[in-house]
């Protein structure tokens, strides 16, 4: 994964942090995700193209029926509902027309307990300086 630095002003001065580098223009396609899929396992890059194809319809039939839908080793999504400071003064008030947009909300899969919480999808990220040859690459 590739960082840059970012200034961010905090209370009354400027501070620099690493801030994630995300190349829009290079995104996985589902034929790259089918691809890579394909070469680990015994499917064929057109099953798991399918497969992906069918995975939102599905995800939004469950959510829509207020399931949250848990994909082991990766997440768990649910719909989420924005009001954007819509809020009534009663219970007896509170409807439909306060919702401005339902969102779907990702929290990714923890495992374990306590100290030994990991979380499989982000532990093996590495951080590389966007512009800069990793020492070993120089």
């Amino acid at each position: 994964m590739f960082y840059k630095k970012g200034k961010q002003k905090i209370g009354g001065s400027v501070k620099w942090f690493p801030r994630e580098k995300v190349l829009s223009q290079y995104p996985a396609t589902t034929k790259d995700l089918a691809a890579e899929i394909a070469r680990m396992s015994t499917a064929s890059p057109g099953d798991v193209q399918l497969v992906l194809a069918c995975l939102p319809k599905v995800m939004a039939q469950f959510m829509n029926e207020s399931r949250p839908v848990h994909i082991d080793g990766l997440g768990s999504f649910y719909f989420k509902l924005s009001c954007a400071g819509r809020g009534v003064d009663s219970p007896d008030e509170v409807d439909r027309s306060q919702v401005k947009a339902v969102r779907v909300q990702f929290l990714p899969e923890r495992q374990g307990r306590g100290k030994f919480t990991r979380r499989p999808l982000t532990e093996k990220v590495t951080l590389t300086e966007w512009g800069k040859l990793q020492d070993n690459e120089g």
